[in-house]
């Protein structure tokens, strides 16, 4: 099987109307089930939007690349309809089991990070740059903590999304034809989007009811309008449920619609607040019953007792330009890529003083409890039979250096996460450590094609496995 070499074995696909329907209707009602791999956490505004963003471009992309694979005469897809049960990045090709991974590129920041714009001729060009200069280091990366050994994939496919805009940093504007949505956060991400909770009222046959108030302290000479569509997605009896309510400023509405969780809300648009209006979101609970948090059986997770306030600023925009393309760069089975990755350095933030170059990744902090935890449950899962591909992390430390493809995140005081920069992310850090390889060990897309003729046997046999 061929590893990749050159620009025109990248496959490159753009978008079509059919994928962005996909990719809302399935972050739209999936944020409670969906696990919260990056580790964004609910407590702000900002971290949740950030997730529901992420769970968006993860559905969009795989639908892009799935339509790739059937042109092309490959059996495959995802069933979105099971967001309950599945993984959303559990991508099956021939009856194997992929983890498709994308990351991103804004162009808008080429000037402003002395950065070249990306083509998949810089790629090769770079494919086997393994040093700190971050500009043209590319390493094909999987969070730390998706190494799980009860759930383990056949292998790993990698894309690029390119796109001008930071998807992150857009603001609503009049006639955008945006998709503006928000999600519940902090209490309100508890009370509507807590699993355990979720379960007892439909046990119970007893929801509860949004309330949403439009707050207007005074007369708004932005041009702001004076009625808002807005829309809630959310369930029952585990089922999707959508229901649209329209108000004015000052007025209150119970939604008619009884729900057992609140995934999010999208508005239509939020141009219509003024710049100190707020959205107030409450609840009328129908279901009374003390459900303790797993962690503490003391505390109460049926709290309807919260306001979820809601400003223009408070939303997300579910829609990516016209522009948008994904670079499919080629896919490396799992178990090869935990043994290659140990070839590389570790890397971690660019010093002050040199900010072209990370600095190397020292065996510190908490990585001596995140190296101990993997390390237990691998030896665990060996004592029970299975076979654990990846190493024992603790022996890939000499003194404090690590020998091993890893780029180190930590979490300052605050939560703002830094760590190693490349090309993909500066200045914006890793939101976890990450190991990697690069893109000279991965096999071309067009390879898949091979190895899906093989047998299992012959799969389970062979070395690249």
């Amino acid at each position: 099987m061929e590893k990749l070499s050159s620009a025109d074995e990248i496959w490159s696909s753009t978008l079509r109307k059919e994928d962005l329907q996909e990719a809302t209707d399935y972050a739209t009602i999936s944020l409670p089930w969906t696990f919260d791999r990056m580790h964004y956490g609910g407590k702000t505004q900002r971290a949740i939007n950030d997730r529901l963003l992420h769970i968006f471009l993860g559905v969009l992309n795989q639908s892009i690349l799935e339509r790739e694979l059937k042109s092309r005469g490959y059996s495959c897809g995802m069933d979105w309809t099971k967001y309950r049960e599945s993984d959303i990045f559990d991508f099956s090709i021939e009856g194997k089991i992929y983890d498709v991974k994308t990351m991103i590129v804004y162009s808008e920041y080429d000037k402003q990070w002395r950065r070249q714009p990306f083509s998949p001729e810089l790629l090769i060009r770079y494919k086997s740059y393994q040093g700190p200069k971050w500009r043209i280091f590319f390493p094909i990366m999987v969070a730390m903590t998706q190494l799980t050994v009860d759930k383990m994939k056949d292998g790993y496919i990698f894309g690029i999304g390119k796109t001008y805009p930071d998807l992150r940093k857009r603001e609503p504007m009049p006639r955008d034809k945006g998709f503006w949505c928000t999600a519940p956060y902090d209490k309100a991400f508890v009370f509507f989007q807590n699993t355990a909770l979720v379960k007892a009222r439909e046990d119970a046959g007893r929801g509860f009811f949004p309330v949403v108030k439009w707050n207007r302290e005074q007369s708004t000479i932005d041009g702001s309008i004076g009625e808002l569509a807005l829309t809630f997605y959310g369930e029952w009896m585990g089922k999707p449920v959508t229901t649209t309510a329209r108000l004015s400023p000052g007025d209150q509405v119970v939604i008619s619609t009884e729900m057992s969780a609140l995934s999010c809300i999208k508005a239509e648009h939020p141009s219509s607040l003024g710049g100190t209006d707020e959205l107030v979101i409450t609840a009328k609970n129908n279901f009374r019953d003390f459900v303790p948090r797993l962690t503490d059986p003391n505390e109460n997770i049926n709290d309807h007792k919260f306001s979820w306030k809601i400003g223009k600023s408070a939303f997300v925009n579910l829609h990516v330009p016209s522009d948008y393309t994904v670079y499919w760069l080629g896919y490396i089975p799992f178990k090869e890529f935990a043994r290659t990755f140990t070839n590389y350095s570790c890397y971690f933030i660019p010093h002050p003083k040199n900010p072209d170059e990370n600095t190397n990744g020292e065996y510190t902090g908490k990585l001596v409890d995140k190296f101990a935890r993997l390390d237990n449950r691998r030896s665990r899962a060996i004592s029970k039979g299975l076979d654990i591909p990846w190493p024992d992390f603790s022996g890939l430390v000499k003194g404090k250096m690590i020998k091993a493809g890893l780029l180190v995140s930590v979490n300052k005081a605050g939560g703002k996460p830094i760590g190693a920069a490349c090309y993909y992310y500066p200045p914006y850090a890793l939101l976890e450590s990450a190991i990697y390889v690069l893109p000279k060990d991965l096999y071309t897309m067009d390879s898949l094609r091979f190895l899906h003729k093989r047998s299992d046997s012959n799969l389970r046999e062979g070395s690249i496995l």
